[in-house]
């Protein structure tokens, strides 16, 4: 009679957990102006079920059956601001029991910019490139372009005109002889220097229209000299050469001559007079470029010599605050010139590395520990605290190489914690739960850096000082490498790194 009740009472306690009622999520979507309801909008939920619906034609939306626990909740919808496109979500915690929850969403329509690009005499000018914000639309044969599902924004609007066109419009003054041309970017409302444009503030849900570029003609000369070799007066041929301006626009793509005659000769036709950079390259040395500064005036520049002196090398070597400490492993040296170019070298097993064939000229210097470790805990990360040239701290600061006389580069690792360490908490994880953990710059913006697992704990240490976003998912099993369709989510983490701290912070995992 006892275990007949026992078994009862276990029966009994079954059914009831059977018959507890679920959850409902329900809301609605509208948009963010009119507040005008959003019917055909995807709507997919996250969480202990996964489910998806379309909204109504009054733009609500609804998931019944739902056991209690958290949800995620994103939206797509064509001409919105959707989560195809931004971090656009809802987070919703949803109780035991025969719980609602009701949300209501604004989504906020794109805008869309049109136009045309004139000439100086207000015809329509084909085959020209407008840009916006990373986009290119070519202009057709009325000269109009048109950029649609414009995220409501300031832009920058800019024609890239291709040398073709710009040696098809070409005007000479039949008084002074001179030429007269369009430069190869110009900006609305029709500048010439970026710094001197108007933005173009896109509303939302607004399409401006008549958005026209007018441009003006500018005086157009010539530049062109010899590469020469500074010690023997020798000529340079075959050598890279990259003309770019003293503002950061996009060049004409005929500023890059793949490489010099054989005489070292080179030319470069249709530039605005003003201050210029040449980059040389000498290819079969270096990837590194030479670079020298030139102003071109309003006559231009003819057969100017231009001496490359000789190119250096660079020998370093490692070593950690302990001068007894042995380590394993290699790290790797980057050099960087001003101009962007950069090398990698990496550190032989005593220690020491060598970089040969540098140009003379300004540069930045970035240690990655790589599978560099202390033999006494090779499970502990090390990173670079400096990179000593001569008195100077040259990690990530500009150091200026020159053609004889630089002193040996001093790489110190430390074991200590730096950069950003933390620690992904969770309630109710499962035993052994491990996660993934990315860290991405914000400037340029959201660019995905690295990513590791933590097992909770995490460490990135070698981040140059900046502002920085963490975000934590669950991972079913121990990777590495770079997530660039992880999303952040409210559980995304800002931190700020700053020289010399160790910035520390703890995650909540995105659902």
């Amino acid at each position: 009679m006892k275990l007949f009740s026992v078994a009862f009472v276990w029966i009994f306690c079954a059914c009831l957990a059977a018959q507890e009622p679920a959850g409902v999520i329900e809301g609605s979507l509208r948009d963010a102006t009119s507040r005008a309801p959003l019917a055909d909008a995807r709507v997919a939920l996250r969480g202990p079920v996964s489910r998806s619906v379309t909204t109504a034609p009054g733009g609500s939306f609804r998931f019944d059956q739902l056991p209690p626990g958290d949800y995620d909740i994103t939206f797509q919808r064509s001409g919105y601001l959707d989560s195809s496109r931004a971090s656009v979500h809802q987070a919703v915690r949803l109780k035991a029991g025969a719980v609602t929850e009701s949300v209501v969403i604004d989504l906020t329509p794109l805008g869309a910019i049109e136009g045309a690009v004139l000439d100086e005499t207000g015809q329509p000018l084909a085959d020209v490139s407008v840009s916006l914000a990373g986009s290119a639309r070519p202009t057709d044969r009325e000269g109009r372009y048109m950029f649609e599902d414009v995220v409501p924004g300031s832009y920058q609007v800019a024609v890239g005109v291709p040398h073709t066109v710009r040696a098809r419009n070409l005007e000479r003054d039949s008084g002074s002889g001179d030429y007269y041309g369009y430069a190869p970017a110009q900006y609305y409302p029709g500048a010439d220097d970026p710094r001197l444009a108007i933005p173009v503030v896109v509303p939302a849900g607004t399409r401006l229209r008549n958005v026209d570029l007018r441009l003006r003609r500018t005086l157009l000369v010539e530049f062109s000299g010899r590469i020469l070799d500074m010690a023997g007066r020798e000529p340079v041929s075959n050598a890279r050469v990259e003309l770019r301006g003293a503002v950061a626009a996009p060049p004409d793509p005929q500023w890059i001559r793949p490489a010099s005659a054989l005489d070292g000769s080179f030319r470069f036709s249709l530039i605005q007079p003003g201050e210029y950079t040449l980059l040389v390259t000498r290819q079969e040395l270096s990837a590194l470029p030479y670079a020298i500064p030139i102003q071109i005036g309003k006559t231009g520049v003819d057969d100017m010599p231009i001496a490359i002196p000789p190119f250096v090398k660079l020998q370093g070597t490692i070593q950690f605050r302990d001068p007894k400490a042995r380590w394993t492993g290699t790290a790797s040296i980057r050099i960087t010139h001003r101009s962007g170019g950069s090398v990698y070298r990496d550190t032989r097993p005593d220690g020491t590395f060598e970089i040969e064939n540098v140009p003379p000229g300004d540069y930045q210097f970035d240690v990655q520990a790589r599978n560099l470790r202390l033999r006494s805990d090779i499970q502990r990360r090390v990173s670079a605290s400096a990179v000593r040239f001569g008195s100077q701290n040259a990690l990530r600061r500009t150091v200026t190489i020159g053609e004889n006389g630089n002193p040996t580069l001093e790489v110190q690792f430390t074991d200590e914690p730096a950069g950003i360490s933390g620690t992904v908490v969770e309630s109710n994880a499962p035993a052994g739960a491990h996660y993934v953990v990315t860290v991405a710059a914000l400037v340029p913006r959201r660019a995905m850096l690295e990513a590791m697992t933590a097992t909770p704990e995490f460490q990135f240490p070698e981040l140059a000082p900046g502002d920085y976003e963490l975000t934590a998912i669950r991972s079913p099993a121990r990777i590495s490498g770079t997530f660039n369709n992880i999303k952040g989510c409210d559980e995304t983490v800002r931190v700020t790194v700053r020289e010399g701290v160790v910035s520390t912070v703890t995650l909540r995992p995105c659902l």
